[in-house]
């Protein structure tokens, strides 16, 4: 916003005379504040950040987009500000979601092959406050977005967590092998080696299971452990 200032426009003369001081500070309090509502008018019309509830209705219905008139502010705002990039994807899913996240916390979109449902079929998450009242408007905003040949299986509310563990403890290994022949082995250990590895804690979601490489002395010739 341009802000009057008196000290960048008055002659320095006149600022030092009490009486063109008196004048020239009113008018610099006339200038801002019709600055002021100039940019209240231009923030009414075209800034959706700023611009009033009721300017929001009035864009919604200019626009024609799905709207819900009883929702807050901040919910509005997104609306209206998606307007026109909405028209490019409507009948996708990714206007479903766009659509659904100015409402509710999460969303999630699932097509038909990731639940085993029929063709053109597709299912909805969502996550935040549910009532009857949001379930009926939300099934509904899906129907308006979403493709003419889509249906809709199911809305349901859900949440999303995080579930993290870990393990720790020794994994002992027993390798039965063959004795050593004694004529061309000598002497050995007439009894099985027992062999302990660590198992390092680890995450599920880095392996689906734990290899180990174990080394351990031969034992003659031929070599009979693997």
């Amino acid at each position: 916003m341009i802000t009057y200032d008196i000290y960048q426009l008055w002659p320095k003369f006149i600022l030092r005379d009490r009486n063109g001081y008196a004048v020239a500070k009113a008018l610099e309090a006339g200038l801002n504040y019709f600055l002021t509502k100039c940019q209240e008018g231009i923030d009414t019309v075209q800034n959706v950040d700023r611009m009033p509830e009721w300017r929001l209705d009035e864009l919604a219905w200019e626009y024609n987009i799905p709207y819900d008139y009883n929702a807050g502010i901040t919910q509005k705002r997104e609306w209206v500000r998606k307007a026109i990039p909405m028209y490019r994807i409507l009948g996708t899913k990714e206007a479903i979601r766009q659509y659904l996240e100015g409402y509710f916390g999460e969303i999630e979109v699932e097509e038909n092959w990731q639940y085993s449902g029929d063709p053109f079929h597709f299912r909805v998450t969502v996550g935040g406050e549910w009532t009857p009242a949001t379930e009926a408007w939300a099934t509904e905003a899906v129907n308006r977005v979403k493709s003419l040949r889509s249906v809709l299986d199911d809305l349901r509310i859900g949440c999303r967590a995080t579930l993290a563990f870990t393990a720790t403890g020794d994994v002992l290994y027993r390798f039965p092998y063959p004795h050593a022949d004694e004529i061309a082995a000598g002497e050995y250990p007439t009894e099985n080696m027992l062999l302990e590895v660590d198992n390092t804690p680890m995450r599920g979601d880095e392996a689906e299971e734990f290899v180990g490489m174990i080394y351990y002395p031969l034992c003659g010739e031929p070599i009979c452990g693997e």
